[in-house]
Formats: structure tokens, C-alpha cells, sequence
């Protein structure tokens, strides 16, 4: 359990980055987390984040991750944001610096330079049952929160991060609300490297696919939990005969 549990974190701590970093994770720092993954488990890993709408070196294109109507519905509000003038991080720094000294009118400003933010966050959570629009406006939401919790930060490059987080963190409750679907999936992908790198391993000490309960002692699974893990990543079947 504990080592399934330790695979849920990892998996957790790269998917937050990937989101705080626009939308991709390098293979670099894949394997910082998981520096022992067989090449079996690494490839399952990086399936499951391309699945996850985040990239592998770089950001997926709109296309790949956006249904037809959560894609109209994004260009055309991209298109209203457009006479928004683009923020550089020492533009931001002095607005977040200004903000925190009562400006009203950086504030507004500030506000205005995360919108865009919010939209690649929102292509991110795609696909989990809830559509853009409703992840824009609830991150819209959680943005403007952030801007009254300026006074948290110690210092203003960690704004992005705040913002980032605190947009994160709605999109990720509103999904909650309408379906578990964030957590299974990652508790379903710790769940097949679990059991993909130990039947690998013993697979090839004997170089032949376990049995049935070869592979249950090996896992300490009960059956029920082994076809599961099988049913959901058919990689298993290269090592296990069922």
C-alpha cells in the first residue's frame, strides 16, 4: 500500500508542475521522480500524462485535447481577450508591487494579465466531465480571490505560482463536484506501475509470462485487483497469462 501510495504522489507532484509550467513535463523531470521506472513503466507513465492533456517536452496542441465545442468556445473568447495588452514578468512584478500598496487600478490590471492564464489552465482539466466555459468561470473566480490574497506573498515573483495554485485548486473542486474521475485516474495509474514493474521483473527472471497465482504472490493482489490493474493497462498481459 505504501508503495502504491508513494506512485499517487509522485504522479500528483508532476502533474501540478506540468500545469504550473503551461502544460508539458520534460523526460528529465519524469525521472527525477521516478528514476528506477523499467522502460515498460516509463512508457505507460508518459501515455498516461499525453492522456492527461500534458505534453511531453511541450504542450499539446489545441486540437489533440479539446473537444470541437470547448474549442470554438475558447477561440472566441481568446478573440475578446486580444485588445488585452500582454503582461512581461517586470511589468507584473511592479503591478503585483503597486497592488500590494492599495493601487485598485494595478490590481484591476494584474487581474486582467492572468485571464489568458486561466484559459491554458482550463485546456488542461479538459475532458474530466465538465466543460470550458464552466472551468474558465470558476477559475475566473478563484483569480480574482487570489487578488485579495496578495498580502499572503513574501515576495511578488511568487504571485504566478499563488494565481496558478489557486486557479489549480477550483478547477480541480468543481471537477470533484461533478465526478472523482481526477483522483481514479491517478490512483489507477500508480496502481499499474505498482504491478507492471513486479511482474516485469519475476517475467523475466523466468523468461516467461506468470501464471495466474504466480503473479498474486508476486503482487500480494487478490485476483479481483489483478484483473483490474490488467483491465486497465494491457502492457500486464506481456508478462502475466490470464
Amino acid at each position: 500500500m505504501m508503495e502504491e501510495e508513494n506512485f499517487l504522489e509522485k504522479i500528483s507532484s508532476l502533474r501540478d508542475m506540468a500545469i504550473l509550467q503551461g502544460g508539458y513535463l520534460t523526460e528529465e523531470q519524469v525521472g527525477e521522480e521516478f528514476p528506477a521506472l523499467t522502460r515498460e513503466q516509463k512508457e505507460a507513465l508518459l501515455r498516461y500524462f499525453r492522456e492527461q492533456n500534458i505534453g511531453i517536452g511541450e504542450k499539446l496542441p489545441d486540437e489533440e485535447i479539446l473537444s470541437e465545442e470547448d474549442g470554438k468556445m475558447i477561440r472566441l473568447y481568446m478573440e475578446e481577450l486580444e485588445e488585452l495588452a500582454e503582461a512581461d514578468e517586470a511589468l507584473k512584478r511592479s503591478l503585483v508591487m503597486a497592488a500590494l500598496n492599495g493601487d485598485l487600478n494595478a490590481k484591476e490590471e494584474l487581474t486582467r494579465s492572468y485571464l489568458r492564464s486561466v484559459v491554458d489552465m482550463a485546456k488542461l482539466y479538459s475532458g474530466q466531465g465538465v466543460e470550458a466555459a464552466d472551468l474558465i468561470g470558476e477559475g475566473n473566480v478563484a483569480l480574482t480571490a487570489a487578488m485579495n490574497m496578495l498580502g499572503s506573498i513574501e515576495d511578488p515573483s511568487e504571485c504566478d505560482e499563488m494565481v496558478a495554485r489557486s486557479v489549480m485548486n477550483a478547477m480541480e473542486e468543481l471537477i470533484r463536484s461533478e465526478n472523482a474521475e481526477t483522483e481514479k485516474q491517478e490512483r489507477t495509474m500508480a496502481l499499474v506501475l505498482k504491478v507492471l514493474g513486479k511482474v516485469k521483473s519475476l517475467s523475466d527472471e523466468l523468461r516467461r509470462k506468470l501464471t495466474l497465482e504466480e503473479a498474486l504472490e508476486e503482487t500480494g493482489m487478490s485476483e479481483d485487483e489483478l484483473r483490474r490493474a490488467v483491465s486497465l493497462s494491457k502492457d500486464l498481459l506481456e508478462y502475466v497469462a490470464l
